[in-house]
């Protein structure tokens, strides 16, 4: 290959492909080589559903939404999704997307079963392209999967990355699963740990979850919120109870200013202002100086606290804080070498 291609996989939805993808790329772009970022295909409904991985792809590129039209090309849930794809036209634009590039990084389809997995052999095939899968942590992970990859991307597959693997396993994993999965042939190119900072929104995001309306500083929407907490419902509600995390949005009644106050004399990325209330003058006027965002919602706390845990569940890896923590977890987890000795590089 003269130009090498990586297609990544995984063997279910939400596990990294678009963390790995957009890593591999940063890494080799650090590096100073021309990397390519491309989808085939978004799953989607007619009139619904973004797609959020394809615009964070086009975002890592560095490419105008407008200039991408041809790809991804949006399949929509009815029937058997993974019947009849049009491939030629995925793989036409793929060689306008890799035009140029040294390198093309590729978001595959989620599954190795079926229709799925067979589409992304189709794929690789037609893309002439190394396989990497991302295989997502389960209590039950054996090798199974990484034998399920290597029989159907055959002499394809570089390697598999074993991603969210809970802390108290990870020994367990690197000294016992691993080994096991190369004596098998595969090569195990990184054991990612779980880590709550790829679990965080930004305030514009939560915000928007919340139907909430920003009071101020709208244009800080993108600080990042890794943390929640819950003002008036514990005693030791003070400066005490806030310090102990940065990175966080307190939700509290909107006419508690006192506790608002507390919050804002820590590091705070926003306030979530409950019960349809107005804070108060002087905490408008304390939130300008520390530069928090103000957010009112209709929704009690308690509510809103409920609201927020299906947030997380959604989180995309759109964030400069997330990007650079999983290239810190690549690099301090896996192997780059072996992804360069892989690809030729």
């Amino acid at each position: 290959m003269n130009m090498p291609t990586v297609y990544v996989a995984s063997n279910r939805e939400r596990v990294g492909k678009t963390a790995v993808c957009v890593t591999l790329a940063r890494k080799l772009s650090q590096e100073g080589r021309k990397v390519a970022l491309f989808k085939p295909f978004h799953l989607t409904t007619p009139g619904g559903e973004p797609d959020h991985d394809g615009q964070i792809l086009r975002q890592a590129a560095g490419i105008q939404e407008k200039a991408v039209a041809q790809w991804p090309v949006a399949l929509y849930r009815e029937g058997d999704l993974l019947q009849g794809l049009p491939m030629e036209r995925a793989l036409e634009a793929f060689k306008g997307a890799n035009a140029g590039a040294e390198v093309t990084i590729v978001e595959g389809i989620s599954g190795l079963e079926g229709p799925p997995g067979s589409a992304s052999r189709q794929l690789a095939q037609g893309m002439d392209a190394l396989v990497a899968v991302v295989i997502g942590f389960s209590p039950g992970l054996d090798v199974g999967e990484a034998l399920e990859a290597k029989g159907l991307f055959g002499e394809r597959l570089m390697g598999v990355v074993i991603n969210g693997v809970t802390r108290y396993r990870l020994r367990e994993v690197r000294e016992n699963l691993v080994p096991r999965i190369e004596a098998e042939g595969v090569k195990v190119l990184a054991v990612i740990p779980e880590e709550r900072r790829l679990l965080g929104v930004s305030v514009g995001q939560l915000a928007h979850h919340l139907d909430g309306r920003f009071l101020n500083l709208e244009e800080k929407r993108d600080n990042y919120v890794e943390h929640f907490l819950i003002g008036g419902m514990v005693r030791d509600w003070g400066v005490v109870y806030f310090e102990r995390f940065s990175n966080k949005a307190v939700i509290v009644r909107g006419d508690r200013p006192d506790i608002q106050m507390a919050a804002l004399a820590t590091p705070t990325s926003c306030i979530v202002l409950t019960g349809g209330h107005l804070p108060i003058e002087y905490v408008r006027y304390e939130a300008e100086e520390e530069g928090v965002p103000l957010i009112q919602v209709e929704a009690d706390t308690l509510s809103a606290a409920l609201a927020l845990e299906s947030l997380q569940g959604k989180a995309l890896f759109d964030h400069p804080v997330k990007q650079e923590r999983f290239l810190e977890l690549m690099s301090q987890y896996g192997s780059w070498e072996a992804f360069h000795q892989s690809l030729g590089l």
